[in-house]
């Protein structure tokens, strides 16, 4: 029978050649997450006015950043929930938008959302925008305290080294952290001396601020120069705040910050946000990368720099990886290997009873080629 396969026997190896080549390029490049890439539609914007009742809220802010997301004509549907002190205003985009586009409109919206904090009134924190809703983490790393009376504080500034190192990995789309406690510096008045002195909380207030020397004091101008100058003084220590001036009499007797008032830094309370790992507070490293990389060969360079990181933690401080996203990907390759082969050898089977070797072998020899062709023209 005059066929391809007999005429042109080159040709056809040839060919044979190039699908197993490109098939096998395929199957050593080609991304391996554990979810497939999602094209971020969503985004919200959560903004915090503290103290005010939903319905100033729903007028001074949520109004105010529709109107502004209105001129935007990529955004399809806006939606908004005002309730006490907060307010959350979900995004969606048009559905037909290409993923290019997309992020273009995300930073228009950013823009936008600039706009409307100039109409927002005082009191009103600035918009926190969210558009990283969408796929999983590849890792996750829980950096804790294993001694009693180590602060948590101080595993949060480790973790934010962690959080740098992970950025640095090539392929890093986003890391995140999770539990990290803000410190804040207390000031707690002594009712019965202040009320000596005849100083409220407000007026305390206002002579901490005035001694905290943050802006330029004067600038400087010549014919070649423009100089800032600035007056040294920023409150950068508990012992510097406890020496702010409160009152000076005409006799030259000061009175101290530190004479009325007792000053501590610690975690502000109530917590914004706690992380537990094993029981025990923590704070969460998530990393995120990009799509259609393979998530085992970037796990190979974050777990060497998680190991180069634990080697400088200092006595009383763990890093200890809690999630592994390549894992869970080679368990499903895996299962996806064993049932294809399974397949193939229940079809060579039944070949092998019904029709004889040869066909059996044929047939044998086809499907991991058909499969070797579909792992290249997915790639593609």
């Amino acid at each position: 029978m005059e066929t391809l396969t007999y005429r042109s026997p080159r040709l056809v190896a040839l060919m044979l050649l190039v699908l197993i080549a490109g098939g096998v390029s395929s199957l050593l490049s080609i991304g391996r997450q554990e979810d497939p890439t999602i094209t971020n539609l969503f985004a919200t914007v959560t903004t915090v006015f503290p103290g005010a009742d939903p319905g100033r809220v729903e007028a001074l802010v949520s109004t105010v950043i529709e109107e502004e997301l209105k001129e935007i004509p990529e955004v399809d549907v806006i939606e908004s929930t005002s309730a006490t002190g907060i307010s959350v205003v979900s995004i969606e985009l048009l559905e037909t938008l290409e993923g290019d586009r997309i992020e273009q409109v995300w930073s228009e919206t950013r823009d936008a959302l600039d706009d409307a904090r100039q109409a927002f009134p005082a009191g009103v924190l600035a918009p926190e925008f969210n558009s990283d809703n969408a796929g999983a983490y590849a890792a996750i790393v829980a950096v804790r305290t294993d001694r009693a009376g180590l602060p948590l504080t101080l595993a949060a500034r480790y973790s934010e080294d962690l959080a740098d190192r992970l950025r640095a990995v090539p392929g890093t789309k986003l890391v995140e952290e999770f539990g990290a406690p803000e410190e804040e510096v207390l000031v707690t008045l002594d009712p019965v001396r202040a009320a000596g002195l005849g100083m409220t909380a407000d007026q305390v207030s206002a002579a901490i601020q005035a001694a905290d020397a943050k802006v330029q004091a004067g600038r400087l101008r010549g014919s070649g120069t423009d100089i800032v100058l600035t007056l040294e003084g920023e409150i950068t220590a508990l012992d510097r705040l406890r020496e702010v001036v409160l009152r000076e009499d005409a006799a030259g007797r000061v009175t101290l910050l530190g004479d009325v008032a007792e000053i501590s830094r610690g975690v502000a309370q109530p917590q914004t946000e706690m992380a537990l790992s094993d029981g025990r507070a923590a704070i969460l490293v998530a990393a995120r990368i990009n799509d259609g990389l393979q998530v085992d060969a970037w796990m190979a360079m974050a777990r060497d720099e998680l190991a180069e990181y634990q080697a400088g933690l200092p006595a009383g401080l763990s890093a200890e990886l809690v999630f592994d996203q390549s894992g869970y990907t080679a368990e499903r390759l895996t299962e996806v290997g064993v049932n294809m082969a399974i397949g193939v050898g229940l079809v060579v089977a039944v070949l092998l009873l019904t029709l004889g070797v040869r066909s059996a072998m044929i047939v044998a020899l086809v499907l991991p080629v058909v499969s070797l062709a579909t792992l290249m023209t997915m790639n593609v």
